[in-house]
């Protein structure tokens, strides 16, 4: 497969759309959309479908445990801070947290079998109790502080935006003194949240941390386990697709589910992360940043370019720079290599905006060049275009859940 790299001495905002890539492959120059092609006998696509599930398995459960000894140190991290509060104990778990991050955004395009929704074949909803995104409630968040529902036994099923990292960026990053909860909410009404003193809810604050981190780790360790082969060996289930299979009885629905996965840059990506702050929905304003993703760590920006390392990794192989069985080679073997290679150009690009945005996150662009952002924008768009239309097409896959009809 042919890799595209960003030149390392792009100078500027405005050249950077031109100096993107050090080759630009022409992609067969086509402006028509290829047909499905059905692998036959012996053409090998049979077998690139099999490598692709293989393969693929193998790279989420690697990330899964990449992921885990980042939230053993997260959780190792926020404890210490709780045990011995210092400014050094602070940097170290904001540090932890930012590392731990940086995996699991990378994950978040993976989100097949177990910690997929239950409405996914293996679907088990780990994903949801370790980032709920775009699920959020820092009322719900403050509301536990007041009243200690972080100390309860119960708390590990309690509502996922009470837990997971949204809450955790909040009780580790944010250093206010007000509550997002309204007049009607008890710890308003009855003035519990105003009565806390500055020292004690720092304190709840710390607390309530170590006990979110615990839980993320819980659900790491229980995400690796569900895959590796000494475990669930979900690993297997998904490599195994056919004929037998509870979960993949063809190795179709196997591919739908990994689509699906990769729709993520469409949903969380286009969708939540850019267009709501962008004013393209759901916003009344010219802008509004307090949509963003990452609202106090200041990683909205890195985030998406994680999604991206995720994304890239089952499109186009999950080896050093992107190389190994991806499905851009399924492509490839039904003669589509220009959809691949036109969405690996489209991924580049999006990586460059991103890059290119000077501001130190999404939040002051949004307000200092907005138009940087919404380049961001329509480069996230041109992938999940060719994800909707030809990818999806040359495959004969289905689009997810609620994805038809939406043509934005």
């Amino acid at each position: 497969m042919t890799v595209f790299k960003a030149r390392p001495d792009a100078p500027s905002r405005l050249g950077v759309r031109a100096l993107a890539f050090t080759a630009v492959l022409c992609v067969a120059c086509s402006d028509n959309k290829p047909k499905p092609v059905e692998p036959g006998p012996g053409d090998g696509g049979t077998d690139v479908r099999a490598q692709l599930l293989s393969a693929a398995g193998e790279c989420i459960l690697g990330t899964a445990r990449e992921f885990l000894p980042k939230a053993t140190a997260l959780q190792t991290a926020t404890a210490a801070l709780r045990d011995a509060p210092d400014a050094a104990a602070r940097t170290a778990a904001r540090t932890a947290f930012h590392e731990a991050m940086d995996v699991w955004q990378v994950m978040e395009p993976m989100q097949v079998g177990p910690a997929a929704p239950r409405s996914s074949p293996g679907g088990a909803e780990i994903r949801d109790n370790i980032h709920s995104f775009p699920l959020y409630n820092r009322c719900s968040i403050e509301e536990q502080l007041v009243s200690k529902g972080y100390e309860s036994a119960s708390f590990s099923s309690s509502l996922v935006t009470r837990r997971g990292f949204l809450a955790l960026e909040y009780l580790l990053f944010y250093e206010g003194a007000e509550t997002a909860c309204g007049p009607n909410s008890v710890i308003v009404a009855q003035g519990t949240w105003a009565a806390l003193s500055a020292d004690e809810r720092a304190a709840r604050k710390r607390a309530y941390a170590a006990v979110v981190a615990a839980d993320v780790h819980k659900h790491a360790q229980a995400l690796v386990t569900a895959w590796a082969p000494e475990g669930g060996n979900f690993l297997k289930t998904l490599a195994t697709a056919g004929s037998g299979n509870a979960v993949f009885p063809s190795t179709q629905v196997a591919l739908n589910a990994m689509s699906d996965a990769l729709f993520y840059v469409e949903r969380e990506g286009k969708d939540q992360k850019l267009a709501r702050p962008l004013a393209l929905r759901d916003c009344s304003s010219s802008i509004c940043p307090e949509l963003l993703e990452s609202q106090f760590a200041g990683r909205s920006k890195q985030n998406l370019r994680q999604n991206l390392v995720g994304f890239r990794r089952l499109m186009d192989g999950c080896g050093p720079d992107f190389t190994g069985p991806g499905f851009d080679d399924v492509l490839a073997a039904v003669g589509a290599e220009g959809v691949a290679t036109r969405m690996r150009q489209e991924v580049v690009e999006a990586d460059a905006a991103l890059v290119a945005v000077e501001e130190a996150d999404l939040a002051q662009a949004l307000v200092q060049d907005k138009p940087s952002v919404m380049t961001v924008y329509n480069d996230f768009k041109g992938i999940t275009d060719t994800l909707k239309t030809d990818f999806i097409t040359t495959l004969d896959l289905e689009p997810p859940a609620g994805l038809e009809g939406d043509n934005d």
